[in-house]
């Protein structure tokens, strides 16, 4: 079963790279665009998360479902692993009434060590009776590789700070000197760490 939607609840409280790296990358040495690089930063972000699937710094997503399938399947992998961003909640609707309910932790298992993170009801158990509705299931969980940027492979943060540089000295979407949106080094750097890959 196929999540009806997918959102941000908290985004990351910090960036892959910080600003001050950002400005040395495009040798930037006033502060009057600092608020314009801080955007491009959090937009490759953004780009480099949409195009590896998966989330880098810490955030919380809430995914949205019909019903429950065999097995759940969260998207944005990896499963956070630390601290108190390993918190997972699943709330159904009962009844016709639309009373929710959440399940308790003690009936389901995480495995935090799938790509993508999968949650699972009890060796010879099952879901708990819902009402097959729109948006019956809710999942709440962290997913991301860390907290801070140290937590995100150099190559990753290697390519947001080429996306901000582009993004910086061309502000258009292409030109007639390069009509090539997102430059191949970009992408060879996150094929080569993103989940899908196999090392």
């Amino acid at each position: 079963m196929h999540y009806r939607s997918l959102r941000v609840a908290t985004p990351p409280p910090v960036e892959p790279v910080t600003l001050a790296e950002a400005k040395a990358h495009c040798r930037i040495d006033t502060a009057a665009d600092d608020a314009y690089v801080s955007a491009l930063i959090t937009a490759a972000r953004q780009w480099v998360e949409a195009y590896m699937d998966e989330a880098l710094i810490h955030q919380q997503l809430v995914m949205k479902m019909d019903g429950f399938p065999p097995e759940i399947e969260l998207p944005k992998p990896p499963m956070a692993t630390a601290g108190t961003h390993t918190a997972t909640t699943i709330t159904y609707t009962q009844n016709e009434n639309g009373t929710t309910a959440t399940l308790s932790t003690a009936q389901y298992r995480v495995d935090r060590d799938a790509r993508p993170g999968v949650i699972r009801h009890l060796y010879g158990g099952a879901w708990p009776a819902y009402l097959e509705d729109y948006n019956a299931v809710t999942v709440t969980w962290w997913a991301g590789r860390g907290a801070s940027g140290s937590d995100v492979p150099q190559g990753v943060r290697n390519a947001i700070l080429w996306l901000v540089g582009m993004w910086y000295e061309r502000r258009m979407a292409a030109d007639a000197a390069n009509l090539s949106e997102i430059p191949f080094g970009v992408k060879a750097l996150l094929d080569a760490a993103k989940w899908g890959s196999y090392r």
